[in-house]
Parts: structure tokens; C-alpha cells; sequence
């Protein structure tokens, strides 16, 4: 039998997007996984190199010095590993905050990759190969070495119901679940299904409402089916001196006299809002979006600095989709 071809390490592999749900999918052939509070990141290693890239590819090397040295130690030519980026607490929790912080002020010494799947190696695509292959391969590569900040995601053989339950018992995410013997697609088909404990997702920043202390609110958009900008209601807590001294940074480099929308909010009489650029991508967890499209009770959960507001649009339900 012949040798499998060698392939070149691919210059850029597009990650599996996930399905949203608000349950987990029914029947067996599901392969369960703790969603982690963090960022998307593709480590790409090649001759000696490694390239950390963020979920939309931007290239986050030098951000995470420590990190990219560490993989290096790998024993491996080439490979591409999909994995999230966190900043854990004492008791090993992800804390998104934390993970901010780190970023913002250059000190990522810190964190840890949790690799979930294996692309690529030494020669070899492994995206056409079942789930099970590429985590038991990811898991004997992480394996041979011992490495401070890289871990292997622990894929849990439980009831998806009572894992999400202790899950958001403990204030995390989620969980994710694959379905089990599926290829990796560079693509949402529905194969990864996230399920969360509360909603929450990302928002652009539209403007903001003046208070005493500088910021009120937090007035947010999203794009609609059509690729058109609409209000989506106001975020107004949440939000420490920290947060607010950096987003006042932020937003006034990005104001602008007038507001994006094709039809600005009507806000309550004394409000006086000051519009931006949409630029800037929050996380935002809330109870609901009502049937006008505003977010209710929500919270501001820090800048996204990974995502593009051009990519920010209303995550749906699909929960009968798996």
C-alpha cells in the first residue's frame, strides 16, 4: 500500500462554526465538552514557527509570546490545532473579565490553550477523518510532552442534561456537543451544537448615554438578515471603573455627530445619547430579546476585540437542527 502524499501545512484553515441551541440534541451519537468562557485560536505550526490566529484569522503571535514559545515544544512538523484561549481562577474556572484584562494590558503569561481538535500533522489532513480519530491523535501529541499552558479538552461521556446542569450550577458557559464520527467542516452544519446557560452573545456598540460618570449606557446593534444595521436596546450594568475608563478611551476616538442607523431609537426625554462609529463588538448576557428586538436585563460582559462588527448579527435557535 502506498505511503499517504505529504501535504504542505495549509496557510489557512477556517474553523467549524457552532449551532446554537437551547437544549442539548436527543439520542445517542453525541460527544459532549464544558464550553469555555474565552477566544477562538488556530495554532498553526510550521518548520519551527508557530502562527496563534483568532477565530475571523487575525494573527495574534505577538500577543501571547509564552504561549506560541510553548508550542513549539510540540514534537511535530506541522500542524494546525483548534483550540480556546482562557484565563482560569484558582478553583480553574474560565474568567472572561481576566481574559480582557490580560490582553489590554499585555500581560498573557498566563493563559492556557485548550485544544479540542487536530487538523493537521506532519504532512497529513486530518479534517476528513471521524471526530473520535482527530481527538485520540490531538490527545497522543499532547501527550508526549509536558506542557505548562496547552491542555487537552476533556470530551465527557455523561448525561448532556445533568453536565449542563452542573455546569451552569457553577456559573460557566455551557457545554458543546459533536456529533460523534463527523469530519471537520470549515462551516455551521449543524454538527457542533453550543448550548448556554444563559443567553448572551455579541453586539456593536453604537453609542452611549451620558450619566455622571461619563457613561450611562451602552446603546447597541446588530445587523439583520438583510446585512442592515438596527437598534437592539441598551446595556447598563456590568460595568466597573476599569471598564468604564477604558471604554471612554475607546469611544471617544470613534464619535461621530450623527447615528448609523437608518432610523436612530427614540429615547426617554433628559437622555442624550452620543453616537459612534460601529466599530467596537461587546459581549452582552441578557434574560430575553423581546418581539421589538431589544435586549431585556442585559449585562456587559467586556469588548470582543476578536470579532468584526461587520460579522455581529442575531444568533438564532436552532435547537431542532441536529
Amino acid at each position: 500500500m502506498a505511503s499517504p502524499k505529504i501535504l504542505p501545512c495549509p496557510e489557512r484553515i477556517k474553523p467549524q462554526l457552532l449551532t446554537m441551541a437551547s437544549r442539548p440534541p436527543d439520542g445517542d451519537g453525541w460527544l459532549f465538552q464544558i464550553k469555555l468562557d474565552g477566544y477562538r485560536l488556530m495554532a498553526r505550526i510550521d518548520q519551527g514557527a508557530v502562527t496563534l490566529l483568532t477565530k475571523n484569522g487575525y494573527d495574534w503571535t505577538r500577543r501571547m509570546p509564552v504561549l506560541a514559545h510553548e508550542l513549539l515544544m510540540l514534537p511535530v512538523r506541522s500542524a494546525w490545532i483548534d483550540g480556546e484561549v482562557v484565563v482560569q481562577d484558582e478553583d480553574g474556572r474560565p474568567l472572561f473579565s481576566s481574559l480582557q484584562s490580560a490582553f489590554s494590558s499585555g500581560k498573557t503569561d498566563a493563559l492556557r490553550l485548550f485544544a479540542f481538535d487536530l487538523l493537521f500533522e506532519n504532512g497529513r489532513d486530518l479534517r476528513s477523518l471521524p471526530i473520535e480519530q482527530r481527538l485520540s491523535r490531538l490527545s497522543k501529541l499532547l501527550n508526549r510532552v509536558e506542557l505548562q499552558h496547552v491542555r487537552l479538552t476533556d470530551t465527557l461521556d455523561v448525561d448532556p442534561r445533568d453536565l449542563l446542569h452542573n455546569i451552569c450550577a457553577l456559573e460557566m458557559e455551557g457545554i458543546v456537543c459533536k456529533r460523534a464520527g463527523s469530519p471537520y467542516a470549515s462551516e455551521r452544519n449543524g454538527n457542533w451544537v453550543k448550548v448556554k446557560c444563559s443567553p448572551r452573545q455579541e453586539f456593536i456598540i453604537l453609542g452611549y448615554t451620558r450619566a455622571a460618570g461619563g457613561i450611562g449606557s451602552l446603546l447597541l446593534g446588530l445587523h439583520n438578515d438583510d446585512g442592515q444595521l438596527v437598534y437592539a436596546g441598551r446595556v447598563r450594568s456590568g460595568f466597573d471603573n476599569r471598564t468604564l475608563k477604558r471604554l471612554r478611551l475607546a469611544l471617544a476616538e470613534l464619535e461621530q455627530a450623527d447615528s448609523s442607523l437608518p432610523v436612530p431609537p427614540k429615547l426617554a426625554k433628559g437622555i442624550t445619547a452620543v453616537w459612534v462609529q460601529p466599530q467596537l463588538v461587546c459581549e452582552v448576557k441578557y434574560t430575553e430579546i423581546t418581539p421589538a428586538g431589544k435586549v431585556r436585563h442585559a449585562v456587559f460582559l467586556g469588548l470582543r476585540e476578536d470579532k468584526p462588527a461587520s460579522e455581529i448579527n442575531l444568533e438564532s435557535d436552532a435547537h431542532d437542527a441536529p
